[in-house]
């Protein structure tokens, strides 16, 4: 089987097409031509009607002028010849004088001719009284002087001309005329009146209103000085208009008495709209009469014809154009269907080399086959799979070629194929090679299968792939896991079973349970959120949680994931989790040793604000016990006074044991340590703590038989276990338990890391338990804080737990307690451990010969002026001789003018300078000057950073003067 490709040239198809574009700018062309012909042709056939139609009017209206004219000039002639006939008679009587209205009735009767547009003859006098007429009415004579007919004969008597007055409407019948008329002169040529016969306008309208001049025409009848006679249509406001302001007498009349003119719309003086006017001269009468058209009524009927010109010209241009865009459109359609066919043509020229080129390009063995199993066709990559040329494979069956077998395997995906009529594929090995074979199904239009789609891949990679990374995912210290969104495990890797206790399959059968059920139920519900965001919302998973082993303990576990979607549309999250149970316990370790650290730091702070209380007190007590010892040796015993005073006294000792706890709490005391076995101690104090406590508590001793010894202040520990005791007993509200307990323990460095300072190494371990009502955590956060304590007020003074802190921190030893409400407390101190050995012998102090005190010079240097004036009257009423300094700076002062001392009493701390710093000065000027240092603070040579000869020369405040001169003694 064999595929033959057509090569076709890339422009044959093209140049063989005609030029379409060129044809359709022929044809846009062509219409444009003949749209713009018809225009023209309309255009020019509506100008052409125009001007037929303005040449009709224009002759209508000169016709119509022409007959006016007649028509005036016959009525004005007969009128005027009876006129002629009347003077005539009238001459013929002798004068006007001789004749009335009788006679001029019987003349008008008589006369030939009966004019009907004569109204009647009238006569008037020279004075311009109307006396007679030719009606058959009483005759009434009335003045006329006023009349312009009247008015111009007589000031022109001589003018032969017959004169047209000005309508005005008549007194009797109230109708418009207007009168022609004549002067009447006598023999010898004076003027004796005037005979006048009225016209009646209506005469002149009914002729007018025959014509057909339109509904908009117009008919005027104007005496040429502008006077407007008559006008048709008649409106009496017409009659004042002043003609010799128009066109026609500004323009027309000047040229010619007669003739046509066209006026725009607003310069009629009648009519706003533009007019057609013709006019015409009467001949022997000073008269014009014009005809005129509205032009818009004349040209309205050609205005139609237009309007269906332009409609039919646009139909027809818009019959053509669509016409044309039809013919465009298909022309375009048979374009586009030429380029198509020559596309696919080409397309197909292509697909075919192209199909070619890609069946060859394919890694892959590409088989066609027959439903035989023969080779109908196969690829170049069946050489490189198989090493055999495409010849010695066409033709072949699938079998020899793949596994140089005749028959077909039984797992044969060939006749899967055929059975299901589905893909079916399988892997195998052949000479060291992974070859994965696929089968598709050919199917024909009727639906049956007529062939097949051979794929053999080359897949030795990807399963060396797959075999490094299954070694990878099972070796790594890390559980893989895979899991749809309900939570069912599909995979995950076998580390799980070191991490877990389950085997792979046992979780595969479990499902979602066996993994959400095991999960802590104080962590179930934020991993289940966190999951469910994670696969609906693709919100990022990183959780810590507890999850139940297989043994049943818990385990922590750091699980992270992300969500993809795979080809079928199921949801899957991957991830992976490790084990930190390990990192959780150091964690808790360290939060621990955290709140430990809080809590020393804490009580360090405090100790040294106490220590600094305590100090400023002693300052104060100094004097108040001073003076107060001063004051009783001035009276009797047995006074009130003297019992007053003692209760000062008293009442300052309270307070300077309670400075001397302060001093403790804050470890501003000096410790003389010596070996001591812990369990004597306990032993013989016990008696002490029988009578301490009520007898309804029992204490119990568990000491290590093998002795429990330490390097330790005998009266501080007693301090300790009394206070515990005290404490304890409060715990109880009837009858309780308290067991002390000794043993050695070895503190590694775990351990060591709990206690904030400790060392790793053996320690003495004093264990003090109660079963009392237990304490909250918000009470143990603030139980070694001095004066804080749980009982009523006036009941106790808080500072029993804090001298136990102060006095195990003193001793370098370490303190931990545990207490849960209703369980009670556990106290552990940790002292560390020394050897048994023999307590060293002090030797007593040799008391130094003393000088007497008369002849010695004390200075005392204090910065607390209540102190340094109760140390000068001390020691002046024993008879020394007192110098007192403010301050360092001042005594060296003192002592450099020359003045001689024997001792010196300072302060300790002291601004500037100290007292063991002002020693040193002082010693320089006078060699050998004794001292006596005084101070708030017990002695405690690592507090001022200074070290001081012996104990002996040391006095803490506050102190009675026979304590000074006691001490004082001792240094001399």
């Amino acid at each position: 089987m064999q595929v033959t490709t057509v090569d076709f040239p890339k422009n044959s198809m093209k140049n063989s097409q005609p030029d379409y574009r060129a044809f359709k700018r022929y044809i846009i062309v062509t219409v444009i031509i003949l749209i713009l012909s018809i225009i023209c042709f309309s255009a020019l056939q509506a100008r052409e009607e125009y001007r037929l139609t303005i040449h009709a009017a224009e002759l209508q209206s000169r016709g119509y002028a022409r007959a006016l004219r007649e028509h005036a000039e016959r009525a004005f002639g007969e009128m005027d010849g009876l006129l002629l006939d009347a003077i005539q008679h009238i001459e013929s009587q002798g004068g006007i004088d001789n004749v009335n209205s009788e006679y001029l009735r019987e003349f008008y009767r008589r006369h030939p001719r009966k004019i009907p547009q004569a109204n009647a003859i009238v006569l008037v006098d020279r004075h311009g009284t109307l006396f007679a007429h030719s009606l058959d009415l009483p005759t009434t004579t009335t003045e006329v002087a006023d009349r312009d007919y009247f008015v111009h004969h007589r000031n022109n008597p001589m003018d032969d001309t017959p004169f047209i007055s000005r309508p005005f409407k008549s007194r009797l019948h109230n109708n418009w005329r207007f009168t022609i008329s004549r002067p009447v002169r006598s023999a010898n040529g004076t003027f004796t009146g005037v005979v006048a016969i009225g016209f009646q306008a209506e005469y002149f309208m009914e002729f007018y209103r025959s014509l057909e001049l339109g509904k908009r025409g117009r008919i005027v009848m104007v005496r040429n000085d502008g006077a407007l006679l008559l006008t048709e249509p008649a409106k009496d406001t017409d009659l004042k208009t002043d003609f010799r302001k128009s066109f026609l007498f500004r323009q027309q009349l000047p040229r010619s008495p007669r003739g046509i003119f066209h006026i725009k719309a607003g310069q009629a003086l009648l009519e706003p709209s533009a007019r057609i006017i013709s006019y015409d001269s009467l001949a022997g009468y000073p008269v014009i009469v014009t005809a005129n058209l509205d032009t818009d009524e004349v040209t309205s009927t050609w205005r139609q014809n237009m309007y269906k010109h332009v409609m039919i010209a646009t139909a027809a241009c818009g019959a053509l154009l669509f016409l044309t865009l039809l013919l465009l459109r298909q022309i375009r359609r048979i374009e586009l269907a030429n380029r198509h066919q020559a596309e696919q043509q080409a397309e197909i020229a292509a697909a075919a080399a192209a199909w070619q080129t890609t069946f060859d390009s394919v890694a892959d063995a590409i088989w066609i086959m027959d439903l035989e199993r023969r080779i109908l066709r196969c690829n170049k990559a069946t050489q490189t799979i198989f090493g055999k040329n495409v010849e010695e494979i066409v033709g072949q069956l699938c079998c020899s070629v793949a596994h140089q077998f005749t028959t077909p395997l039984s797992s044969c995906p060939f006749q899967q194929m055929l059975d299901t009529e589905k893909r079916a594929s399988l892997q195998l090995s052949i000479e060291e090679k992974w070859l994965e074979v696929t089968v598709d199904p050919i199917i024909g239009e009727d639906g049956v299968i007529t062939g097949a789609v051979h794929i053999v891949s080359d897949i030795t990679a990807i399963k060396a792939s797959e075999e490094r990374y299954r070694l990878l995912v099972e070796n790594l210290p890390v559980v893989c896991w895979q899991a749809d969104e309900h939570g069912t495990t599909h995979f995950i890797s076998p580390v799980v079973t070191a991490i877990e206790g389950y085997t792979p399959e046992e979780l595969y059968a479990g499902g979602e349970a066996l993994w959400l059920e095991r999960v802590h139920p104080d962590d179930r519900q934020m991993v289940f959120t966190a999951f469910a965001s994670l696969m609906e919302h693709g919100t990022a998973y990183d959780v810590q949680y507890r999850i139940k082993h297989k043994d049943g303990h818990w385990v922590w576990l750091h699980d992270s994931a992300y969500a993809t979607m795979l080809q079928n549309g199921l949801h899957i999250a991957q991830g992976v989790y490790s084990d930190i149970t390990a990192r959780k316990q150091a964690e808790e370790e360290r939060d621990e040793l955290e709140i430990q650290l809080r809590q020393a730091q804490k009580m360090e702070a405090i100790g040294h604000l106490a220590g600094g209380i305590a100090h400023d007190f002693n300052n104060l007590l100094t004097p108040i016990m001073g003076y107060t010892e001063m004051a009783f040796a001035t009276v009797e015993a047995g006074t009130p006074l003297a019992s007053r005073l003692n209760g000062i006294m008293a009442a300052a000792n309270k307070a300077k044991d309670l400075t001397q706890q302060l001093l403790g709490f804050g470890r501003c005391q000096t410790v003389t340590t010596e070996t001591i076995d812990l369990n004597e101690v306990i032993t013989s104090f016990n008696s002490i703590l029988r009578r301490t406590i009520r007898e309804n508590i029992t204490i119990d001793l568990l000491l290590d038989p093998q002795g429990a010894f330490i390097k330790a202040e005998r009266s501080r520990i007693e301090q300790i276990i009394l206070n515990l005791t005290v404490n304890a007993q409060d715990a109880f509200e009837n009858q309780g338990r308290i067991v002390i307990e000794t043993c050695k323990v070895f503190m590694d460095g775990e351990a060591a890391r709990l206690h904030p300072g400790m060392a790793p190494g053996e320690y003495v371990l004093l264990s003090f338990r109660d079963n009392g009502c237990g304490m909250g955590s918000d009470v143990m956060n603030h139980i070694f804080e001095p004066f804080f304590t749980t009982k009523q007020v006036g009941h106790g003074t808080g500072l029993g737990l804090a001298t136990v802190y102060g006095v195990v921190k003193q001793h370098g030893a370490h303190i931990s307690v545990s207490s849960h409400e209703g369980e009670g407390t556990s106290f552990r101190i940790y002292f560390a451990s020394c050897a048994q050995c023999q307590l060293p012998v002090v030797d007593m102090l040799q008391e130094p010969p003393c000088k007497g005190t008369d002849d010695m010079v004390v200075l005392v240097v204090e910065d607390n002026e209540m102190v340094r004036n109760l140390v000068g009257e001390m020691l002046a009423e024993v008879g020394y001789q007192i110098l007192s300094a403010a301050d360092p700076h001042s005594a060296l002062k003192l002592v450099k003018e020359g003045q001689h001392i024997d001792l010196l009493i300072s302060d300790v701390v002291m601004p500037g300078m100290s007292g063991p710093e002002l020693h040193d000065k002082l010693v320089t000027l006078i060699p050998g000057l004794r001292v006596v240092y005084i101070s708030g603070y017990p002695v405690n040579p690592g507090l001022r950073g200074e070290t001081l000869e012996d104990q002996v020369n040391y006095l803490q405040k506050p102190f009675s003067t026979e304590a000074l001169l006691e001490r004082i003694k001792q240094v001399l």
